[in-house]
């Protein structure tokens, strides 16, 4: 099993260290899923640092490039072995038509991944329609989308009419976030919940998929 001073590592963002300290455990034989688990840990970690106050959006960022770096080489190693890893949940996520904005998105999406979620990245500028084409696709109840500028708005608000027009808002979980939401706005989109930040989106996400099992 993966040691602590693993969780230490990515504490300390020493990106080089963490890759060499991977790479030679997986070189070693062990368990592919231990180290995963410990690399989720670590970046959870690294979300209550952020939510107290002691890392800020710029250490955010490079711990998700770490988790970007490092993820490959846990996957490869997964994927020859002979289970398969079962998934927190299921989430659909893009940025509506109207926005070209990723940066945000990106970084939610590895702290998702992170936290064990399969995520569906519809890229951006995503025209409604494709989020329900997706959602029927691959069965995944939680549609996650950012903005950066106001005419998203609308295209939020399209994706949740939609929905109800498909018959599959009720059990889909609608999750927003962006720096122009407000609690306000979220209510007129018809969302569920606001992410301010990567990490309370993560949370809001998984609340709903452990009350909903």
């Amino acid at each position: 099993m993966a040691t602590t001073t693993l969780i230490e590592d990515f504490l300390s963002l020493e990106k080089p260290k963490i890759v060499d300290s991977i790479q030679r455990e997986l070189d070693s034989g062990k368990d592919p899923f231990a180290i995963l688990e410990e690399s989720q840990r670590a970046m959870e970690e690294i979300g209550k640092k952020f939510q107290s106050g002691e890392y800020f959006i710029a250490e955010l960022i490079y711990a998700s490039e770490i988790f970007k770096a490092i993820s490959p080489m846990i996957q490869g190693k997964i994927a020859d072995s002979a289970g398969q890893k079962k998934f927190f949940g299921s989430i659909v996520f893009g940025t509506p038509k109207g926005d070209l904005h990723d940066l945000g998105k990106n970084i939610v999406i590895t702290f998702m991944k992170a936290n064990g979620f399969e995520v569906h990245d519809l890229g951006v500028d995503v025209p409604p329609i494709k989020f329900i084409e997706k959602i029927r696709e691959t069965k995944a109840n939680i549609i996650a989308m950012s903005g950066l500028i106001t005419p998203v708005f609308f295209a939020m608000k399209s994706v949740n009419d939609l929905l109800r027009e498909n018959g599959l808002r009720e059990k889909t979980y609608v999750i927003v976030g962006g720096p122009i939401l407000s609690e306000l706005v979220v209510k007129k989109i018809g969302a569920d919940a606001f992410g301010r930040d990567p990490v309370e989106g993560v949370n809001l996400c998984k609340a709903y998929i452990t009350y909903h099992k």
